[in-house]
């Protein structure tokens, strides 16, 4: 099994170009694709994490593109840029993460929640962010009181569960009941587009 170990900086790597890596990678050199994981690592875990807006679920999909791309060395065909082509397979990784995970700890609500503070120069997307922002604030102002103040407290001011707890003086599981709820409470108002709104805010201003 392919053993990723990031090799101390050699500058010599500068001299070799993306495509002579690719050709020392087809030929199963692992060094290759250390150097090859290293150059292009970052800028697809940012990518990745600005699209997910988690760095764990970003480091994830960066991994699962690595490790496919060893994996299909013999028949990779990359016919555009080497960066152009990355780019892209992460974004597509990530529309394909968003859609294995959406029910996951009320994924969509996490990524709606997101996306209302994109900005964007489509007029047409825009209004439907609004739109968006408009219904999430709705749900949460019909909410009951405690599970409103919890949602808030987790949400807008990121404190944890334990810290909930202390703060509106319940247990940890009230809390975590108070938060699910919530999630639920928004989940079954989001308008049916939202899903096609994150892939389209993923696809082309990510």
């Amino acid at each position: 099994m392919l053993q990723i170990v990031m090799p101390d900086m050699d500058y010599n790597e500068l001299l070799y170009t993306d495509e002579e890596l690719l050709h020392e990678i087809a030929e199963g050199s692992q060094e290759a694709f250390k150097l090859f994981y290293r150059r292009y690592w970052e800028e697809m875990f940012v990518t990745a994490t600005n699209a997910l807006r988690n760095k764990e679920d970003a480091a994830d999909v960066v991994q699962d593109i690595f490790l496919s791309i060893w994996n299909r060395r013999n028949e990779l065909d990359i016919r555009e840029s080497v960066a152009a082509y990355l780019h892209t397979s992460v974004r597509y990784r990530c529309i394909h993460y968003i859609e294995k995970n959406i029910t996951r700890h009320d994924y969509l609500v996490h990524l709606a929640d997101v996306a209302v503070s994109f900005s964007h120069p489509n007029a047409e997307i825009n209004l439907q962010l609004k739109e968006l922002e408009q219904t999430i604030r709705n749900s949460i102002a019909r909410m009951p009181p405690k599970m409103q103040k919890a949602y808030k407290l987790s949400r807008q001011e990121h404190l944890s569960y334990k810290e909930i707890s202390n703060s509106m003086s319940i247990s940890v599981e009230t809390v975590k009941k108070h938060i699910q709820h919530a999630l639920y409470f928004i989940r079954k108002d989001l308008p049916p587009y939202t899903l096609v709104l994150i892939i389209v805010i993923i696809l082309f201003f990510s």
